[in-house]
């Protein structure tokens, strides 16, 4: 024994320890080079294990500043979170807390949702958003709000990867950004591909879309294919503008994705949505919310991942006083017609509910009433955080209505309205996700709806009532909306064939602020002007209704309200 312990072995060129070092020493060695590599089973080296966290933004809506937010888990309280200062805090958190490389992206409608956005055609948002340290963007449906010339320069002005396979050129077929870029970050390497919702082009005004494409998506897939093989990337990520639904049967069409950050819908995904093995996550909107997804990479796979909404509260992060600072600056010209009170409200005022919400109903109503017609309908919107009961100002009705536009009245029968319900009602609960499209149905006002959202296409409608009195397709009845601007006279609210139309005196913004004026303090209320057989009284996610009448591919459990 003794003469085992003076045995010795030479370690580094010849400097030569006892046997009892030696092996110490070469333990210790082992033990970093698998740190850096890895063993397999058999004894093999490896490649080391690789963590990537992805930050994912979706939907801020220009929203600059802290605003109210709705958690339905907790359906009692309003909490303060978002803007753009406290995201910058988040993110900077989150990075710092992160185990490898950290890519931040946006999935769009940046640009549109606020009066100092639409004030400014977008320019106040170009330095608080360069401030966040974004790496990659994809345009949303919004961005053209200003026009295509605007939208080509605030996409120019923006200091992170503007990527979109499918925003073209009408008449030439040409790609307006790239398709996709490859980022590499701490040795991962990840291409991002981006993509908008294909509708743009179709739903939005044509004054806006002038000139662009958004509808070709053929190809994608072999795209994709083609990418892998020439550029060898760890990960291949959608970064899209097309809704949770349509996100899903992405992930489902092209298994080539390994993960697809979702964007359009709003929709808050609480629990990774998994077709096959692609991740997918929507993050919500207004910037309430933060997408946290941290993945590991263990010889070329995903071997382990993990998500979570971080909420960008009030009470958890400060505000960064650099981006404070920018946001003041835009807003100080502003400001004081930024704060005017045009009235209060009584009551929250909300639109995230699919079916019906307070704010639509309140805004539906000061446009019949300024029409004086028997019913109107406005867009089923998707944009603007929540107001709390108090004073509603300027900004607020901004907030409501990003844009104004001029009013319209005209008649239609009975059966034109039928089969315009009919085909809004398509677009919101089609069995296959490439035909969902614009938001949340039109919002009525003078007229009830009772429809099954599982029925056919075609033959959802079971009841209409106007002024409490059933409809009938031989009759006549007098609408009104909001013009799309370019779009023809004879179309409201995208009913085309409307006759007699004519534009009415005055504006959205003018209808609402005069209905203010006489009711104030209002106080809107759920009156189930909209309801469904086989839904409930409120729908939160439309993903999660579309997975639970069609089987949709993932599963409803992702956008599972927690503790429901």
């Amino acid at each position: 024994m003794t003469s085992l312990d003076r045995r010795s072995s030479t370690w580094g060129g010849g400097f030569v320890l006892p046997l009892k070092k030696t092996l110490l020493w070469a333990f210790a060695a082992a033990a970093m080079l698998s740190a850096l590599t890895g063993w397999r089973a058999d004894g093999q080296a490896v490649s080391a294990a690789k963590h990537v966290r992805f930050l994912h933004l979706a939907d801020m809506h220009a929203q600059l500043d802290t605003h109210w937010e709705y958690l339905p888990e907790d359906p009692q309280h309003l909490h303060r979170m978002g803007g753009f200062a406290r995201i910058k805090t988040a993110l900077d958190q989150e990075r710092a807390g992160a185990a490898g490389a950290v890519f931040t992206l946006d999935g769009g409608d940046t640009f549109q949702g606020s009066a100092v956005a639409a004030w400014t055609q977008g320019e106040a948002v170009v330095a608080p958003l360069n401030a966040l340290g974004i790496d990659a963007g994809t345009p949303g449906n919004w961005e053209p709000v200003y026009g295509p010339r605007i939208f080509r320069k605030l996409m120019s002005e923006v200091n992170y990867k503007v990527i979109c396979y499918n925003f073209q050129e009408r008449a030439t077929g040409k790609r307006i950004f790239a398709p996709a870029v490859i980022l590499e970050k701490s040795g991962v390497r990840v291409a991002f591909v981006g993509a908008t919702d294909p509708t743009t082009t179709v739903r939005q005004s044509p004054a806006q879309v002038a000139g662009l494409d958004s509808t070709r998506m053929g190809g994608l897939r072999e795209f994709v294919q083609d990418l892998k093989r020439r550029e060898h990337p760890d990960l291949v990520v959608l970064l899209d503008h097309t809704g949770l639904a349509p996100s899903v049967q992405l992930a489902q069409d092209i298994p080539e994705f390994d993960i697809v950050l979702s964007g359009h819908t709003h929709e808050r995904v609480y629990k990774p949505i998994r077709v096959g093995k692609t991740i997918v996550v929507e993050p919500g909107s207004m910037g309430s919310f933060i997408g946290e997804l941290d993945v590991t990479l263990d010889a070329g796979q995903i071997s382990d991942y993990r998500y979570k909404l971080v909420g960008v509260d009030e009470a958890r992060f400060a505000e960064n006083a650099v981006v404070k600072a920018l946001i003041a600056k835009a807003k100080q010209p502003l400001q004081a017609r930024l704060s005017k009170i045009l009235g209060a409200t009584k009551t929250t005022l909300m639109r995230y509910d699919v079916l019906e919400t307070t704010l639509d109903n309140l805004v539906d109503d000061a446009v019949r009433e300024a029409t004086h017609t028997d019913i109107a309908f406005t867009n089923g919107f998707r944009f603007s955080p929540p107001l709390a009961p108090g004073p509603i100002t300027e900004a607020d009705l901004w907030n409501f209505l990003p844009l104004d536009a001029r009013l319209k009245s005209g008649r239609i029968t009975g059966a034109q309205l039928r089969a315009y319900l009919e085909h809004e009602m398509e677009l919101v609960y089609a069995k296959d996700p490439r035909d969902l499209s614009g938001g949340w149905g039109s919002r009525p006002s003078g007229m009830t709806i009772l429809f099954t959202a599982g029925a056919p296409e075609g033959r959802r409608i079971k009841e209409v009532k106007i002024g409490g009195k059933p409809l009938r397709p031989e009759a006549t009845y007098t609408m009104g909306g909001c013009e799309q601007e370019g779009e023809a006279l004879d179309r409201i609210c995208r009913l085309s064939g409307v006759s007699d139309a004519r534009y009415v005196g005055g504006t959205a913004h003018e209808a609402f602020r005069a209905y203010l004026k006489r009711h104030s303090p209002v106080e809107p209320k759920r009156e189930g002007r909209v309801r469904a057989t086989d839904l409930p009284e409120t729908v939160w996610s439309q993903y999660g209704t579309l997975q639970t009448l069609w089987h949709l591919p993932g599963d409803a459990a992702g956008v599972a309200i927690p503790g429901n």
